[in-house]
């Protein structure tokens, strides 16, 4: 930073800052106040001082609020800066997991929260009895967005990986079908034939969810042409849905294994050709050195070891060796 930057920066008060987040995060004034632990005339001062600032109103309060353009565009970034200056404070290069105290926020699909998640939170709760853990619900779309929300760490399909991230590759999980356990099924090794697939009626995740998991983009692809008749956004309910149905779910092979050991529905193989979609992990560039980062991640692959994987109908989930 150079010489001539200095004095703005310090007649720049941080305090607007927080203000400015309230208002773009409140629905009203006085509750933005009370975020700040102000009275309202001082918060309407502080948001004279930001509208001076950036020359714009940011926010228009009537009987529906409504942020401006520069407001929409600004709420993101404080959001962000307020979480870095808070890491920035409470970093601490000596990280101790067995005398740690605070909070682990991680986001993956469902299906990998499911059935990947669920060994790592044993295993987090075993080595690190003194932090809580935080499942926060996956959003499909942008991966900045996760981390908008203060997660540490997002386990995301490769389409949605995003190159301002730190990334780490996991493991691979392709297509597989799964059926109802009393499905009609001639082939002895338990391939569904074209002809029955594209006949048959079926249920799905909505398409944002599965183009962004399996990667959907060919034009011609046999999944396109699907009867789709049952559409939701669960994983956990795809399972539920072919129980005594004729449907077919065309699913993840993490979920379907994991399911046909509990539940009267079967695996079958699809007439679909599909590379595995790889799954990666992602963290924020400014704590690639933070020591409860590089924990999690030593988590997620102590996790992944030959002990500690699933074997399920002698198939062993494709992961790190």
């Amino acid at each position: 930073m150079s010489s001539d930057q200095l004095p703005r920066l310090r007649r720049l008060n941080a305090n607007l800052l927080y203000a400015l987040y309230a208002v773009l995060e409140m629905p009203t004034l006085t509750e933005a106040a009370q975020k700040m632990a102000l009275t309202q005339p001082a918060m309407s001062m502080a948001l004279r001082r930001l509208r001076d600032h950036f020359g714009d109103e940011l926010v228009i309060y009537g009987p529906s609020r409504q942020l401006t353009a520069l407001g929409t565009a600004l709420r993101p970034r404080v959001g962000r800066l307020l979480r870095e200056i808070d890491d920035t404070f409470h970093l601490s290069l000596d990280f101790d997991p067995a005398h740690a105290k605070g909070s682990v926020i991680l986001t993956a699909p469902e299906a990998i929260e499911l059935i990947f998640l669920s060994m790592v939170v044993e295993k987090i709760l075993l080595t690190a009895p003194g932090l809580d853990i935080q499942l926060l619900p996956f959003e499909y779309g942008r991966t900045d967005r996760l981390f908008e929300r203060g997660v540490d760490v997002a386990i995301v399909p490769v389409a949605m990986a995003d190159g301002e991230f730190c990334s780490q590759p996991l493991f691979d999980h392709g297509l597989t079908g799964l059926v109802c356990r009393n499905f009609p099924i001639t082939d002895p090794g338990g391939n569904i034939s074209r002809e029955t697939y594209l006949a048959g009626r079926h249920a799905a995740l909505f398409d944002t969810i599965e183009q962004a998991m399996f990667a959907m983009h060919e034009p011609d692809d046999l999944l396109r042409q699907r009867r789709i008749v049952v559409r939701t956004a669960h994983y956990s309910m795809l399972p539920r849905l072919v129980m005594n149905s004729d449907l077919i779910v065309t699913t993840s092979d993490w979920l379907a294994q994991h399911y046909a050991n509990d539940l009267p529905v079967k695996v079958v193989t699809l007439p679909v050709a599909r590379k595995p979609t790889p799954l990666v992990a992602q963290w924020q560039r400014h704590r690639a050195d933070e020591p409860k980062i590089r924990w999690i991640i030593d988590m997620f692959f102590k996790c992944l070891s030959w002990r500690a994987r699933y074997r399920m109908g002698g198939e062993v989930i494709p992961g790190r060796g």
